[in-house]
């Protein structure tokens, strides 16, 4: 999962951010059972994200569509909560992550950045218009204020 590379998110401000990926699985978040008789068959497994996660990312991440593309998938239901600057990845295994479901989770983090940078994108653009216009329509009123002459 640490391979998620790319352009920067230009952020609100127009600042540009570092993607979101997935840096590492949080060990001492995982059952203590594991690697016992006891351990369960299915689990939440903690990993940590790069960096603080956006409002709009986070509902796209915790999304019922996210969870039925890796449900898909894996063969199971997988449920991703983002929970301050960890992902739980409900009802899945390290083997089950390693084996693919990772790179899954992995690929979902680059689409919704490359659709939120779209929708940035877009948005700056109509933005742009619409100054444009104001510009436009700033001058004309302008130039007909300036035709009025009180003598």
């Amino acid at each position: 999962m640490n391979g998620i590379r790319g352009a920067a998110a230009p952020s609100s401000s127009g600042a540009r951010i570092d993607p979101l990926r997935l840096t590492s699985v949080l060990v001492s978040g995982l059952p203590p059972e594991l690697g016992t008789s006891h351990a369960p068959a299915r689990y939440t497994v903690p990993a940590v994200f790069s960096r603080q996660v956006g409002g709009t990312e986070r509902i796209r991440i915790e999304s019922p569509e996210t969870a039925r593309r890796l449900s898909d998938h894996a063969g199971a239901p997988i449920e991703l909560v983002v929970s301050d600057r960890r992902l739980l990845i409900k009802h899945t295994t390290l083997d089950e992550l390693r084996d693919g479901l990772a790179a899954q989770i992995a690929a979902v983090l680059r689409d919704i950045a490359d659709d939120l940078e779209h929708d940035r994108d877009t948005a700056s653009a109509a933005s742009e218009v619409l100054a444009h216009e104001e510009r436009d329509r700033t001058d004309r009123i302008t130039r007909q204020a300036s035709d009025v002459v009180f003598e």
